[in-house]
């Protein structure tokens, strides 16, 4: 069913057993980033971005139990496995959160953004690495979680455009058409 570029991949990462308490950290503590990110966001940022970072998980969430009996792909077999789950593999829910948390906190990460990125890829490999999802599981989760991502920073455009949300993004000049500009701080 998968090619053999994908198996071989898979098992080429999950034979790097010195990397399994890491790779298991990073894969079973990411509620836990999550919630300091929440926490974090909340702190500095404000309650709208909250609400707004709570609906991006919620909908990722949701979207990812939604597609994984759509494509109703099996979780490999035959992988040194790490850790246990159940359910189907694809798209993998891990991935998908992470692409969808890295495009959306981006704009607002400052100096910090490829710590965003380094987090999303991370946290996508781990999945590998402990056997419970093939590259191609992880590749389709970071595509749809990217999408995710841009709808939520659009959506969050929108709402500001219509006065129903927090203040302006960024400058006023040519900042209409630019996706990754500035969020200000909101009160």
């Amino acid at each position: 069913m998968f090619s053999q570029f994908d198996y071989y991949v898979l098992m080429f990462l999950n034979s790097f057993s010195f990397l399994d308490s890491f790779m298991l950290f990073v894969s079973l503590k990411f509620d836990y980033f999550l919630f300091l990110i929440l926490a974090g966001l909340f702190y500095y940022r404000g309650r709208q971005e909250t609400i707004l970072f709570l609906a991006l998980l919620v909908s990722s969430w949701a979207l990812a139990l939604a597609l994984k009996p759509v494509f109703e792909v099996p979780r490999p077999e035959a992988v040194r496995f790490v850790t246990c789950t159940t359910g189907y593999s694809m798209p993998s829910g891990h991935s998908l959160m992470s692409f969808a948390l890295a495009i959306f906190l981006y704009p607002r990460a400052g100096k910090y953004r490829l710590l965003v990125w380094v987090f999303a890829i991370t946290v996508s490999l781990s999945r590998i690495f402990i056997g419970v999802h093939y590259p191609s599981d992880v590749i389709v989760g970071a595509l749809i979680g990217c999408i995710v991502g841009f709808f939520w920073l659009y959506a969050e455009k929108m709402l500001i455009k219509f006065g129903l949300f927090g203040v302006a993004l960024g400058s006023p000049e040519g900042s209409e058409n630019e996706v990754f500009n500035q969020f200000p701080k909101q009160p």
